[in-house]
């Protein structure tokens, strides 16, 4: 055990004193311990070679919010594609292209952790990195207009362990404190609230729409239009996985099931082949999930499933943990390493049936793409 080890193993029982946290926070927890190790080995490389497109290399001016952190003032996108795939430049508007950089204060890197459909990026100081002791703490935003990221709200240094997710939306910035869930109003404003005391630290919470939503447990379903406003409580069995207001994706065993949070009424929507090692996402036509080495659509209109991609990034590698995001015209699936700093994604057009590669970690939401590069990350519109 080396010493991130041993200061997790200090995260994970101090705060609780005479009881534990819950299992599963503490496998999320060493993914993510595993994952700073990775990144202070690629420490000393930046690559801002970029994502891939079928034209000659182009030179883009980075817009908006710029910072002495920002120079050159130039982003470089290098074309590459491979036959039968195109080029992320085919996807994304090269004009739209902003950096956010990963410096933070005390030289903490900014670690991304959730991409809201206005462009939101919301993240944290990445834990166990080079230059990350307690005092590197907080909620920390970026967006569309590029720049460093920004404070949105101060956090205890034993709150940095339990940020495994976070979610932004139209009623504001979800994250967990503990077993608890915290939240902050719209664009981050307002103090710092609780909306849940009783959320457990197990299920997925989400924000889309006027609403945020959870699982408690996975024996219920709420639902939130405001940060400390009124919680409406669904018993609803099974666990929360993806969101497109106003349905839920729930999964029940082999069951998948579409609940309307806006008055709990549930629809069947499909019986899964499988019900072990599946991840969710859904926009508001589509629901996707990525197993068994294939990306899967349902439409939500006909009911019909089709399989849209055979071949999944280290699929049968269980030293890679896979995750899937869905905006209005992408999908994107990434398989990152739990111990080395290497990922790889394919984005999905589901217009044209063309998908990109990328050597490393994206997420998308309503009309956008952010993705890692090198040592910083990208955002785009996606093209319409």
């Amino acid at each position: 055990m080396d010493e991130l080890e041993r200061k997790l193993e200090e995260l994970l029982t101090s705060p609780f004193k005479d009881e534990y946290p819950p299992e599963s926070l503490r496998s999320q927890i060493l993914e993510r311990v595993a994952a700073a190790r990775r990144h202070r080995v690629a420490a000393g490389t930046v690559t801002l070679a970029a994502v891939a497109a079928l034209a000659p290399i182009i030179a883009m001016q980075a817009v908006s919010e710029r910072s002495p952190a920002d120079e050159p003032a130039t982003v470089t996108v290098t074309a590459t594609a491979t036959s039968g795939q195109t080029g992320l430049g085919a996807l994304v508007d090269p004009g739209t292209i902003v950096r956010i950089p990963r410096d933070l204060p005390g030289k903490s890197p900014f670690e991304a952790m959730a991409l809201g459909r206005d462009g939101t990026v919301l993240g944290a100081p990445q834990i166990g990195a080079s230059g990350n002791s307690q005092r590197s703490t907080g909620i920390w935003r970026a967006g569309p207009d590029g720049g460093l990221p920004a404070l949105v709200a101060e956090t205890g240094p034993e709150v940095r362990a339990y940020l495994w997710a976070m979610a932004a939306g139209v009623p504001g910035y979800l994250w967990p404190d503990g077993e608890r869930l915290s939240c902050r109003g719209p664009d981050g404003e307002g103090p710092t609230r609780t909306l849940d005391e009783a959320w457990g630290g197990r299920d997925r919470f989400f924000a889309d729409g006027p609403a945020f939503v959870w699982g408690r447990n996975a024996r219920a379903l709420l639902v939130a239009t405001a940060c400390g406003g009124q919680i409406r409580n669904y018993p609803i069995s099974g666990t929360l996985e993806a969101l497109s207001y106003p349905h839920a994706i729930v999964r029940s065993g082999s069951d998948l099931r579409s609940v309307d949070v806006r008055d709990g009424a549930i629809r069947d929507l499909r019986r899964l082949e499988s019900s072990s090692d599946l991840v969710f996402a859904a926009n508001p036509h589509l629901v996707a999930w990525a197993g068994g080495g294939a990306l899967t659509v349902l439409d939500r209109d006909t009911g019909r499933s089709r399989q849209i991609l055979h071949t999944l990034p280290h699929e049968a590698d269980t030293a890679y943990a896979g995750r899937i995001t869905a905006g209005n015209r992408i999908i994107v699936y990434t398989a990152a390493h739990q111990d080395r700093d290497e990922a790889e994604t394919v984005v999905y057009d589901v217009r044209t049936g063309r998908e990109a590669r990328l050597g490393g970690e994206a997420w998308t939401a309503g009309d956008w793409l952010l993705w890692r590069d090198g040592a910083d990350y990208r955002l785009a519109r996606v093209r319409p």
